[in-house]
This record gives structure tokens, sequence and C-alpha cells, in this order.
């Protein structure tokens, strides 16, 4: 499952991130990092970004960066 597809509120842990190093780069910088549990906040509507809950803070994502990171429970 990715993080564009967990329900409201489920929590969940990140168990890959996306393969392009660059992205990956800036992702762990935020705080996505293997293992790390997050929950989604809020999705936002017509395809806008979705909003995460990740170490006490919440943070958003476009939703193809979503939809390249894996999560498992």
């Amino acid at each position: 499952m990715t993080l564009a597809e967990l329900p409201l509120n489920k929590p969940a842990k990140i168990s890959a991130l996306p393969k392009d190093e660059a992205i990956a780069a800036q992702l762990i910088e935020q705080g996505f990092t293997l293992r790390s549990h997050i929950s989604l906040a809020h999705k936002a509507p017509f395809n806008g970004p979705m909003a995460f809950r990740l170490h006490n803070t919440k943070i958003s994502l476009q939703r193809d960066i979503a939809k390249q990171i894996s999560v498992s429970f």
C-alpha cells in the first residue's frame, strides 16, 4: 500500500521511499524515514496535496510523491 491509498487516521509505518534518490533525500530531510509512524490527516479535493501526521507535526505532500512511498501496518 502507498501513502496515497492510506485511509484517514489509520496509523502505518513507512516501508519504502521513492527510487529517485533526489526525492528520497528531500523526504528524509523532512523526517520521512523507514519505520517512521505516519497517518493521513487530510486530503485536499480535486487531487490536491495530502497532509500527514509525522513526528508530532503535519506535513503535506503532492499525491504523485505520496504514491511512491510504501507503507505497512
